[in-house]
Order: structure tokens, then sequence, then C-alpha cells
């Protein structure tokens, strides 16, 4: 281990730093200074904002307009400011990093300054909220949130690092001594999906007279509406965006056909009842699917939900049929299957 030491917080900006990570967020100062330090060290930007609540939603537009997570760091008095933000990253899988500095970890539950239990807060509205206790383990932590951010559906997480934790020295290479020893950025975990399902799938697709897609944020999120675009187009079927804020396509695709809300937008309601299949890809059964029932979708319709990770599958269990698979690939291997097609006639 080296001799070299420097703070806990400037040692979460060299892990973030290993991930590739180019903007932070905040309203500078008080428990986050060795991490700001730490940051403008490493040359990662610094945007500080006026707000905590804007520096959240900042990093959460940044994160989803350029595919690449971007960091919120606030201190204890600013955590509940920066909630709303970590809700609107869950509901859009925004890969957000949220990271609050928060009361001396010698004297939890002693009454520290604005001491809250943001671990359990932050909880229920990110894909994983824990609190680094052990200085030794701060690039432990940071790799394994930036993995469960980006990999399977992406989604906000959430570290909290007491303000102890975050002014301590450790050594500069402290965490590289074990497995993994390098803790750069790594290719994301893709789901391949299991050739007889997929087969059952293209049955279906093949032999369907109306069929329908709907995409949603599994396509953005893995770069594949050109891919939807390109099946739209091949297999001449109209494509539907689920009614969020992510929008896939523009209205100069031939095949898309806009949003899938009968009550708002009359084309998807005629669209949908006169379909005997609806492959959504990327997309949740949620209360905007009308999750997955009649009116939406007809009794008569085979509904298949295809998606990367196995936390939407089981959110999907209204699907007919359910494909656990990269909608990129999966679009791949039908684009695929056309042609083969064309070829063979």
């Amino acid at each position: 281990m080296g001799d070299k030491k420097i703070r806990g917080g400037a040692l979460v900006a060299r892990a973030l730093k290993d991930k590739g990570i180019d903007n932070v967020f905040t309203l500078s100062g008080g428990f986050c200074n060795p991490a700001l330090e730490g940051f403008m060290e490493c040359q990662i930007n610094v945007i500080n904002c006026p707000h905590e609540q804007i520096a959240g939603h900042l990093a959460d537009g940044h994160t989803r307009i350029s595919r690449k997570p971007s960091v919120c760091i606030v201190g204890p008095e600013g955590f509940a400011n920066a909630v709303p933000s970590m809700m609107e990253a869950w509901g859009e899988r925004s890969p957000v990093i949220f990271i609050t500095g928060s009361s001396s970890l010698k004297r939890q539950g002693a009454g520290g300054f604005k001491e809250i239990d943001d671990v359990s807060i932050a909880a229920p509205l990110t894909k994983y909220s824990a609190s680094i206790t052990d200085g030794n383990r701060i690039r432990e932590f940071v790799d394994k949130a930036y993995r469960i951010a980006t990999n399977g559906y992406p989604g906000a997480v959430h570290l909290s690092v007491p303000v102890d934790i975050m002014f301590s020295s450790f050594a500069d290479d402290v965490g590289l001594e074990e497995r993994p020893f390098t803790h750069q950025k790594k290719p994301l975990a893709k789901a391949w999906p299991d050739p007889e399902s997929l087969n059952e799938i293209f049955d279906l697709a093949i032999n369907a007279q109306n069929p329908v897609f709907i995409g949603g944020h599994g396509v953005w999120w893995s770069s594949a509406e050109k891919k939807l675009e390109q099946a739209g187009f091949e297999l001449n079927i109209p494509i539907f965006n689920i009614p969020y804020h992510q929008k896939l396509l523009g209205e100069e695709v031939d095949s898309y056909m806009g949003l899938a809300d009968i009550h708002q937008y009359p084309p998807s309601k005629m669209a949908l009842h006169e379909s005997d299949l609806v492959l959504m890809i990327g997309a949740r059964l949620d209360n905007q699917m009308n999750f997955g029932n009649p009116p939406l979708f007809p009794k008569s319709t085979k509904l298949v939900c295809i998606n990367g990770s196995h936390e939407e599958i089981e959110l999907n269990r209204a699907a007919d049929i359910n494909l656990l698979c990269d909608p990129g690939v999966f679009l791949d291997k039908l684009i695929e299957l056309k042609i083969k097609l064309k070829y063979i006639k």
C-alpha cells in the first residue's frame, strides 16, 4: 500500500474518475469540500447550483440526454432538497449517482448536524442506497453503485459518506490490493435471449396480421432507437412510444405513429384494438400501460414484453410471453430474421 495519503472525499473523486464521470452538480461548500477538491484535482467539471434540488434535476437531465451517468453531491443540510430529483430519475430510469455528505459516523445517533437516516429515505427511490462506513472500502462502494446504476435497467443510486470518512485520510491506492485490481469502467453486461423463447416470438411475428411495436425507456438506454426504426421499416410494423417524457423517434420516421395513449391519441387506440400482436420492448406494464389490461390491450391481442433485466420481467408478469433480452440485441435478431426471409423467398 502506498505511503501517500488523501482525504476520503478525494478518494471518492478518484473512484468516480475511474468510471469516466465528467460532470458533478452541487451546491458547493460544507461537508462535501474534500470531494469537491478531489473533483478539481481530477479535472472533473463541477457545476455549482443555487439549490440542491436544481443540482439534482440538472444531473438527471444531463444524464438522460448524454446517456452517461452524472453525479449530484450535496451535504446533510441539502439531502431533503435532492429527494424530488431522485424520484424523477427513478421514474425515467436515469443512472444518476447521488452522493450525500452525512453526520459523523463516530457519533451516529447522538444528534449530529442535520442527522437523518438518508440511506432509508433514498432506498425506495433508487436501485441502491448505502452508507460508506469504512473509508478503506470507498472504491468498492463506488464500483458497486456504478455497476448497479448502469447495468440491467438503469437507475439512480445513492451513497452516503459520513463527515469523518469524508475528511479522514487514507492511502491513495487503498482498495486496489484485491480484486478487481483495476476499477476502470467496464462494458455493460447484456442479457442474451434464450433461443427457444426467441423462436416462439419469431413465429408469432411471422404469422401476425396486425403487429405493433411499443418502445420504452430500455430502447433509449440501450442506444437502440435507430434499430427500432429499422425494424419498423423492414417489417412494416407501426411503432408507438410509451406515454412518458422519453421520446424515441421523430415525426420524420415513416413507421413512427406517436404515443401509445388511447385516451389522448386516437390513432393508437385504433392500432392497438385491431392488433393481434404487440411487441413491447424495454417498457413496463405499469399504470401508463394499464398494467397490460383492456381497454389498452384487447384480450384477443398477444402481448409480448422484451426487457433487458429480470427486475422488469417481474414487473411485466401480466404479459403472455416475457423475454429476457437486451432491446438492441432483440432488434438485431428481428432484423436478421427479416433479411433471411427475404433471401429465402
